[in-house]
């Protein structure tokens, strides 16, 4: 099935819920919200900061309303979050001026498929797509191909995609006598997905649930590390109610989530599969070339696309200079 929406769409979609994406989903502090995705979010976080020390330079793809990026900047990171939405790269702006980290993290609203048209003056240390926003892209090879480009040799990334196989799924909807939605991400294709704003506004993107091979398809110059469920063993956002009936039973389950989630019998059964990718390959020329700037010490925002507050980010046209060997 071909992409059933174009790109203005989807933005469009995120641009509706941006102001209100927070309540809805992390809440203030440790209330409201979505418990699952706050719990998901602290997790990987964490992950991210294994990944990439203090005084890395990494790139965000589907940055939504910066949460991470804020997080990791305060710790000493530089980041250019991303999104398809301007709504969330506005968002995402005013995050980082009020977390006074706006030296720090630079907001452009940019769809992941035309990442390489970004003229970068050095490559970033890492890279990262956290919560499915891969599932929402079309063109992942354009992305292989952007990232092989925009990331350095022996760079990370880190990505989450919503897999096609979720245990809790599963054995959930079963339990409910729901066969055709216990299976459903095994059936392919593009499905209409609920995002959730405030006060009952929801919207529906096409997403697709991905399989490991496809992105290593699409990414023939990076190369498996380590590989998890997000989460395995505890419920995904759609069923956060569980974190409220049995708090105790889910702070029981989670030193055991962490231990079997990596496991290569569990890895790929969580709601999310995260990988860590590592850079093998030497990148094309016109990362090397530095024929345009995005310094690591001035981005900041802007309000116009394609331009941070340093002007510098342009976009134009830079073809990868050699394919890769597959894995």
């Amino acid at each position: 099935m071909t992409f059933p929406w174009d790109r203005a769409q989807v933005a469009a979609a995120f641009d509706r819920i941006a102001p209100d994406y927070d309540a809805a989903y992390l809440g203030m502090g440790d209330q409201g919200g979505n418990a699952a995705m706050r719990w998901m979010r602290q997790e990987s976080l964490a992950l991210l900061r294994a990944t990439f020390p203090p005084g890395s330079r990494l790139l965000e793809i589907g940055c939504g309303t910066g949460d991470e990026a804020v997080a990791l900047a305060r710790e000493g990171r530089t980041v250019l979050a991303t999104d398809i939405s301007p709504g969330m790269v506005d968002q995402t702006r005013a995050k980082a001026v009020a977390a006074g980290v706006e030296g720090r993290v630079g907001a452009v609203a940019i769809a992941a498929a035309h990442l390489a048209s970004l003229a970068i003056d050095a490559p970033f240390d890492g890279a990262y797509a956290s919560f499915g926003a891969l599932n929402c892209e079309p063109d992942l090879h354009a992305v292989g191909q952007a990232l092989d480009r925009l990331v350095r040799p022996g760079g990370k990334v880190v990505l989450s995609v919503m897999g096609r196989t979720c245990l809790f799924e599963i054995a959930w909807y079963l339990a409910h006598g729901r066969l055709g939605r216990a299976f459903r991400r095994l059936r392919g294709g593009w499905h209409a997905a609920p995002v959730a704003g405030r006060d009952g506004v929801q919207v529906s993107v096409p997403t697709r649930y991905l399989a490991v091979g496809q992105l290593r398809r699409a990414m023939p110059s990076f190369y498996v590390e380590r590989m998890m469920a997000l989460p395995l063993l505890l419920p995904p956002p759609y069923a956060a109610s569980l974190y409220r009936w049995w708090p105790r039973l889910h702070r029981a389950l989670q030193p055991i989530e962490r231990c079997l989630r990596g496991w290569p019998l569990w890895r790929r059964l969580g709601d999310h599969t995260v990988l860590i990718l590592g850079h093998r390959q030497a990148q094309g020329d016109a990362a090397r070339s530095g024929r345009a700037c995005l310094p690591p010490s001035t981005l900041g925002p802007s309000r116009d696309h394609g331009e941070p507050a340093t002007g510098r980010v342009s976009c134009q046209s830079c073809d990868v200079s050699e394919p890769h060997s597959p894995l």
